[in-house]
This record gives structure tokens, sequence and C-alpha cells, in this order.
């Protein structure tokens, strides 16, 4: 993987800096009051349009090889760790299992206990002793790692229709094409606005 990848040259990296630094210095003090100065400005954006291609271009020169990496090992593990992943999850799902059938079995227990309390025939510290020696672990613990049952808050949707539009984010990509496309949709119009399209000679 080491030979993919392209080393940095100082002498090029100063270079794309000066270009980079160049065209910002030169546009901040450029003044157009006549055709003339416009004329200059063409031949200015030129040139920085050409400065930036240059810098694309070593740019891809460092990034593309390391995008090529990071897409194999990827598509290498990736595979690999969606199969942990559901390993993991399966164990998770059958641990909540048995701890929701323990709990099941506690509070039959309890609900015996109660009886027993009501009916005279256990005491309160007889009751507390028990359902202490019932009640499932919260932390479960082995040779090979520890584990802890806890009980989390998840927000789940249950009626679209019903959420607040400042919840709601517009798709401006979908809007975009279908407006252009001559779709009306409500509280979106087309407004017009100049920019500058430019090429070199």
């Amino acid at each position: 993987m080491e030979d993919k990848l392209v080393k940095f040259n100082d002498k090029e990296v100063a270079l794309v800096k000066r270009q980079a630094t160049g065209s910002m210095n030169v546009a901040q003090s450029l003044i157009i009051e006549n055709t003339e100065d416009l004329q200059k400005a063409i031949t200015l954006l030129s040139r920085i349009k050409q400065a930036a291609k240059i810098i694309k271009e070593k740019k891809e020169e460092f990034t593309k090889p390391a995008r090529e990496i990071i897409k194999s090992a990827r598509e290498l593990f990736k595979s690999l760790e969606e199969k942990c992943n559901e390993a993991e999850a399966i164990v998770k799902e059958k641990m909540i299992d048995f701890n929701d059938k323990e709990e099941a079995k506690m509070k039959k227990e309890e609900e015996k206990v109660v009886a027993k309390i009501e009916a005279g025939k256990m005491t309160l510290e007889k009751a507390a002793e028990k359902l202490d020696k019932i009640s499932p672990e919260k932390v479960v613990e082995s040779k090979g790692g520890k584990i802890q049952y806890r009980t989390i808050k998840e927000v789940v949707i249950d009626d679209e229709t019903k959420i607040p539009r400042r919840y709601l984010v517009a798709d401006m990509v979908s809007i975009r094409k279908d407006v252009l496309a001559g779709e009306e949709i409500p509280g979106v119009s087309i407004v017009e606005k100049k920019i500058v399209a430019s090429s070199s000679n």
C-alpha cells in the first residue's frame, strides 16, 4: 500500500501555495471602473481558473491514491464488520430475552410474596430477603468480560404528519429539480441571479 502513496514535494506545495495566495491578493486589489479594466479582469479570471486547475490536479495526485486505498480497505472489511456487528446484535438480543424472562419470574414471585404478607404468613423482613435473592442482576461478570443491563430512552416518530414545521428540513435538491422542470410548489419561486461564466481562449 505504501507504494501507492504520493510523497509530498516541497517545491510543488510551495508553488501551489504561491498560486493560491497570489490569486487572492490580485483579486482583492482589483478595481473595475471601465471597459479596459474589465478586459484585464477577464484575463485575470482566466489565470485564476488555470491556477485553480493546477491546484486541483496536484491535489488529485495526493488524494486519489489515498481514496483508492480507503475504498479497497472498506470493500475488504465491510462484510467482515457487518458479520461481527450482526453477531453482536444476536448475542445481545438473546441476553435481553433471558433477562426479560428472569424479570417475569421475579414478578410472579413478588406477587406470591405480597400474597403471603397480606395473609400474615410472611414478615416484611423475610419478604425483603427473598425478593433480594430472586432479583435479576443488573451487572453480570465472567472471565471474558462484563455486561450491564440498562434502560435507555429512544425517540420514535409515531406520525410524521403531526410533527411541527420547525423540525422539518426542506429537500432542496428535489425542490430545485421539480421547480426547474415546471412543477409549481407552494411557497417556492424562481429568482434570477446574475453570475459570471468564464472560459479560457
